[in-house]
């Protein structure tokens, strides 16, 4: 949705998200800011095509995530423990070496470790597994 932004260039922006194969994206909407070179800049994309595009690249990341996801699933895989879960305190959160979260039971003495984990199921952008043992 940035000025000037064409159909054509969100089209070559999606074959780019299709061909990298992003299994997580950070987006975000452009708005426009007062005060900010881009606020000035003719060919503002109206608020309704930007929420569109930006619903389809969304829409597209959680595909190809879930494609991902499942190509792991029910593996067995090192996580490092980060935390205890903030919406959970039963499970601790961790991330794997391609940085997918991954959320399961576990000892908070446990955070700043690496363990096993056989992952269950996969949630989109995160797992739920269960600890199989702590790695070396």
């Amino acid at each position: 949705g940035f000025p000037g932004e064409t159909e054509e260039d969100f089209e070559e922006t999606m074959d780019v998200v299709r061909q990298v194969r992003y299994d997580s994206a950070f987006t975000f909407i452009y708005s426009r800011r007062t005060g900010t070179p881009a606020a000035a800049m003719e060919d503002q994309v109206p608020e309704a095509i930007v929420k569109n595009r930006f619903d389809r690249l969304l829409t597209e990341v959680q595909r190809i995530s879930a494609e991902v996801c499942a190509v792991h699933t029910g593996s067995i895989q090192p996580v490092l423990v980060e935390s205890v879960n903030t919406q959970d305190p039963s499970l601790l959160t961790g991330r794997m070496s391609n940085n997918i979260l991954v959320h399961f039971p576990g000892d908070p003495s446990l955070i700043g470790t690496i363990v096993d984990v056989n992952l269950k199921e996969c949630r989109g952008f995160y797992y739920l597994g269960e600890m199989r043992s702590k790695a070396l």
